[in-house]
């Protein structure tokens, strides 16, 4: 897996926007022209069109890092390649050592198996943060339903305590 699915970008730019949305609903600071607290839809397609450009630019900016990776590991491979025929080929003349072949076909080797390990690596390295990011992302939703939760019962509690006060405040006949 490299990188977030488009899935997770499109779940942390909701979760961006459903902040956005409460934050303003909650801020007494912002309010419509109706003098209610709010979010103006102007303002809320200023603040979708920002997120979304965002996810879209991590998007881009991931295929650039692994069009830039493949590359590197596409030139350190010919690089090795070309390093260890061309010794090859001087040791099979006999222009060259054969210990300086040796060593620089072990250098060349070396550097292969180093490109080829990287890919397996990386791999394995984007699979855990793969699985930190999930991590993440269910404990975001547990506390969201966490708050809901406590959101209701403290709504409902309000309510009980505001009937008990009406009740006690009320005279008794």
């Amino acid at each position: 897996m490299i990188g977030p699915t488009p899935e997770d970008r499109a779940r942390m730019t909701v979760r961006v926007l459903e902040q956005a949305i409460r934050e303003s609903r909650n801020d007494s600071g912002l309010r419509m022209s109706s003098g209610r607290p709010g979010m103006s839809l102007k303002q809320w397609q200023d603040v979708a069109e920002i997120e979304i450009a965002n996810a879209i630019r991590d998007a881009e900016n991931e295929i650039y890092r692994n069009r830039k990776l493949g590359n590197r590991i596409a030139m350190t491979v010919a690089a090795c390649l070309v390093t260890i025929g061309f010794f090859g080929v001087a040791v099979s003349w006999g222009r060259v050592d054969r210990a300086i072949a040796a060593a620089a076909g072990l250098a060349a080797g070396i550097g292969l198996f180093l490109a080829a390990a990287e890919m397996p690596i990386r791999l394995s390295w984007r699979k855990r943060k793969a699985r930190k990011r999930a991590e993440r992302f269910e404990n975001i939703r547990d506390l969201d339903k966490q708050i809901k939760r406590m959101e209701k019962f403290l709504e409902d509690r309000k309510k009980s305590l505001k009937d008990r006060m009406d009740d006690e405040i009320k005279p008794k006949r």
